[in-house]
C-alpha cells in the first residue's frame, strides 16, 4: 500500500499544497521535501504519520498513539495566517483516505460553506457545534482482515528529527527501557512493529545477533564428505538459506554501503568469543585491510545513524509477514525527517542516495536541509528517478535551484558550474593536482619553478580553489580550501595535495581537516593523508630564517604565508611588508590589498631568479610527501 496523494490547505506555513506522489511504473520515486526551516517539510511528513497511526488503531491495540487519540493534534493554532480553517487529505492507494477539518470557530458560524464544499464535501460532516473533524474512510480495505492482512506485508515507518544514538561511552543504566526494541508478541490485535522509529545501535546489533543465531542454527544441515576411496567421510555443515539467510545478507548489503568507500572495498564481519559475542567488521581493498572497526558499537554517529535506520526497515520486514529475499523485495512506506542529520559530506552525497537505492520498492518520504543530498540523489537516481519539491509552495525543482544552494555557495557544491567547471578540471588532468588558496599563490608557485628549473615542466598542475568556474577569476582562501579539500576527497579519485599558508586562518583551516571527514595526521603535524583516497593536505613549510614566524604551536600566533618566500626588501618595494607583530620583532604579516597582491604576482616574472631560492623548501617538501 502506497502513499498517492497529499492536500494541504491553510496548515502552518502551507497555504495551498496539492501532491501527486511520483512512481516509475508500480515503484515509488523517492520524494525529498526540502527548504527553509519553518517551511513545512515536518508538517507534510506529520499529516501522514498521524493517518499511518490511524490505520493501525484500527486493527492493533498496542499502537504508539492509544486508540480514539491522534499522533498529531488538530488546533485552530495550526491554521495558517489569517484563514478560518484547515484542511488535509491524505490519499492511500485502494481508496483509503484520511481527512481531517480545523475550523476557527463553531461550524454553525460559517454561514457560507462554498469554500469548504470546493475542497470535500465532507465538510457537511462537521458537527455543527464543533471546530475539527476527523474522518478514516477505509475504501476497499474496510473490512478488518483486509486492512490486517495489508498492513502486515508493509512497512510503515517514521523517523523523527529527535532520533538519536547514544554514544558507546554512555552509562545507559538508567535508559534500559528507552533502549529496548519491543519483543515480538504473538497475540490477536497486539503487534511489537511501531511506526516511530529512533536510532538505537545497541538493540539493533541484539536483533542481528539473533539473525545470526537462526541462520547458523536453522538454515545449516549436516552432511557427510567422501574425501577418497575408502577413506571415512568428514562432517559438514552445507547453508541451506532461508528467511535468516536473506536478511543477514540484507544487513550487510546496508552496511557494505555505510563502511565501504567504493565496490573495490569488501565488507567481512565478524563475531567474537561466546564470552562476548562482539560483532565486528573488517574492510579490505585488493586483499589488503583499509580498516577495522572493532566493535560495532564504536561507530561514528553518522554511520551508526545511517545504519540503524536502514536496518530498521529491514528488521520492520524481518518481523511482518512480508516474503523477501533482498532490500529490493521489501515495500513500504518510510519517512524521515531531516534524513541528513549528523551526516558528513560523504554520507550525504555518496552513501545516503545508495541506501535509499537498494529499497527500490519503498515509498521514500524524507526532508533534508544539505545540498549534497539533493545532489547525491540525482548522482544516483538520475534527474527523473526522484523528485524535489521545495515547501512551502511543494514546487517540483532540481537540485540546482535548491534555494538552500544559494545560501550555501561556500560549500561549492551546489550548483552545476562547479561540478562542470572546476571538478572536471581536477578529473581531468594525469598529473598530480596542487590545491591552493587562490589564483595569486597559483601563479607564484608556478613562476617560482619556472625560475628554479629552467625547461622542466612541472610534474604536477597548481588549481586554485574557489566556486568560479574560471579559475583566474578564483580567491578561495584557507577555509575555502578546506571545503574543496574534503568535497574532492569524496567525488574524485586524482591525486591531490591542499597548501595551506601557514598563518592563522591556515592552520585552523588545516587543522578543521577532522578524522570524521577521512583526514588523519600522518608524516608529521603539518601534513594530513585521507584514508582511502589519493588526497593530502599540508601547511606551507618554512625556511630556515623564517623560523620564527610560525614557531608557536598556537594557530593564532603563526603568520607565515606564501609572498614570506621572498625578500623583505622586495616586500617592502611593492607595499606588502606589514608592521612587526610585537615590538622588537622581526616577525611581519602580509599587509595588502587583493589588488595589491595581484600585481605583486603579475610582476613576479620579472623578478630576479635569486628572490625563489626559499620556494626550494616547499618543491623539497611536496617531493618528499609519501603519496
Amino acid at each position: 500500500m502506497y502513499l498517492r496523494s497529499i492536500q494541504l490547505k491553510n496548515t502552518g506555513p502551507i497555504r495551498d499544497l496539492n501532491l501527486v506522489l511520483p512512481f516509475e511504473g508500480e515503484n515509488p520515486k523517492p520524494l525529498l521535501l526540502v527548504g527553509r526551516n519553518g517551511s513545512g517539510k515536518s508538517t507534510v511528513i506529520s499529516f501522514v504519520v498521524n493517518a499511518l497511526v490511524a490505520l493501525k488503531q484500527q486493527i492493533y491495540e498496542d499502537v504508539e498513539v492509544d486508540k480514539g487519540k491522534v499522533y498529531r493534534i488538530r488546533s485552530p493554532l495550526g491554521i495558517h495566517g489569517d484563514a478560518q480553517f484547515y484542511f488535509a487529505k491524505i490519499e492511500f492507494e485502494k481508496g483509503v483516505s484520511l481527512i481531517e477539518w480545523q475550523l476557527n470557530n463553531a461550524r454553525e458560524t460559517i454561514t457560507d460553506l462554498t469554500e469548504l464544499q470546493t475542497l470535500d464535501t465532507s465538510c457537511h460532516e462537521i458537527p455543527v457545534t464543533e471546530t475539527s473533524h476527523f474522518k478514516l474512510p477505509l475504501g476497499e480495505l474496510a473490512a478488518p482482515h483486509l486492512l490486517e492482512a495489508t498492513l502486515q506485508k508493509t512497512s510503515l515507518l517514521f523517523f523523527p528529527a529527535d532520533r538519536f544514538e547514544p554514544p558507546d561511552w554512555l552509562n545507559t543504566e538508567s535508559l534500559s527501557t528507552d533502549l529496548q526494541l519491543p519483543e515480538q508478541v504473538r497475540m490477536k490485535g497486539r503487534t511489537a512493529r511501531r511506526i516511530l522509529s529512533r536510532n538505537r545501535l545497541k538493540p539493533t546489533l541484539e536483533w542481528l545477533h539473533a539473525v545470526i543465531f537462526d541462520m547458523m542454527v536453522s538454515e545449516y544441515q549436516p552432511v557427510a564428505v567422501p574425501l577418497a576411496a575408502g577413506a571415512p567421510p568428514v562432517n559438514a555443515r552445507i547453508a541451506m538459506p532461508g528467511k535468516a539467510h536473506a536478511v543477514f545478507l540484507a544487513v550487510q548489503a546496508v552496511l557494505q554501503k555505510v563502511l565501504c568507500r567504493g565496490p573495490d572495498e569488501q565488507l567481512q564481519l565478524g563475531i567474537g568469543h561466546r564470552n562476548q559475542r562482539i560483532i565486528t567488521a573488517t574492510i579490505r581493498k585488493n586483499g589488503e585491510i583499509v580498516r577495522v572497526v572493532k566493535d560495532m558499537l564504536s561507530l561514528s554517529a553518522g554511520e551508526s545513524a545511517l545504519f540503524c535506520l536502514f536496518a530498521s526497515i529491514i528488521r520492520d520486514a524481518d518481523m511482518s509477514a512480508m516474503d523477501f529475499q533482498a532490500t529490493g523485495d521489501i515495500a513500504g512506506i518510510v519517512l524521515i525527517d531531516e534524513a541528513d542529520l549528523h551526516l558528513h559530506m560523504g554520507l550525504q552525497f555518496e552513501v545516503l542516495p545508495q541506501l535509499m537505492q537498494l529499497f527500490p520498492k519503498v515509498q521514500f518520504i524524507v526532508s533534508v536541509h544539505a545540498p549534497l543530498v539533493a545532489l547525491g540523489m540525482d548522482r544516483v537516481f538520475g534527474t527523473s528517478g526522484f523528485e524535489l519539491r521545495e515547501m512551502p509552495t511543494g514546487a517540483v525543482i532540481t537540485p540546482e535551484s535548491y534555494s538552500e544552494f544559494q545560501t550555501a555557495l561556500n560549500t561549492f557544491a551546489e550548483t552545476r558550474a562547479f561540478q562542470n567547471a572546476v571538478l572536471n578540471q581536477v578529473n581531468a588532468g594525469t598529473l598530480p593536482a596542487l590545491l591552493v588558496e587562490g589564483k595569486t599563490d597559483a601563479t607564484l608557485i608556478s613562476v617560482a619553478w619556472g625560475k628554479l628549473n629552467p625547461g622542466i615542466p612541472m610534474p604536477f598542475e597548481i588549481i586554485p580553489c574557489g566556486i568560479d568556474p574560471e579559475p583566474e577569476k578564483r580567491d578561495g582562501g584557507a577555509e575555502m580550501l578546506r571545503r574543496c579539500t574534503e568535497f574532492l576527497s569524496i567525488v574524485s579519485d586524482r591525486k591531490i595535495t591542499a597548501i595551506f599558508d601557514n598563518d592563522a586562518a591556515g592552520c585552523n583551516a588545516f587543522n578543521s581537516l577532522q578524522a570524521k571527514a577521512g583526514f588523519n595526521v600522518s608524516a608529521d603535524q603539518a601534513h594530513k593523508k585521507h584514508v582511502s583516497k589519493p588526497i593530502q593536505a599540508i601547511v606551507l613549510p618554512v625556511p630556515m630564517h623564517r623560523a620564527d614566524f610560525a614557531s608557536s604551536v598556537r594557530a593564532d600566533r603563526r603568520h607565515f604565508s606564501i609572498e614570506h618566500y621572498f625578500s623583505d626588501a622586495l616586500l617592502a618595494t611593492h607595499g606588502l611588508k606589514g608592521e612587526p607583530v610585537a615590538v622588537g620583532s622581526m616577525v611581519f604579516d602580509i599587509d595588502a590589498t587583493a589588488k595589491q597582491k595581484v600585481a605583486f604576482t603579475e610582476a613576479s616574472t620579472g623578478f630576479d631568479g635569486l628572490e625563489f631560492v626559499d620556494f626550494k623548501t616547499l618543491f623539497e617538501r611536496i617531493a618528499a610527501l609519501p603519496l
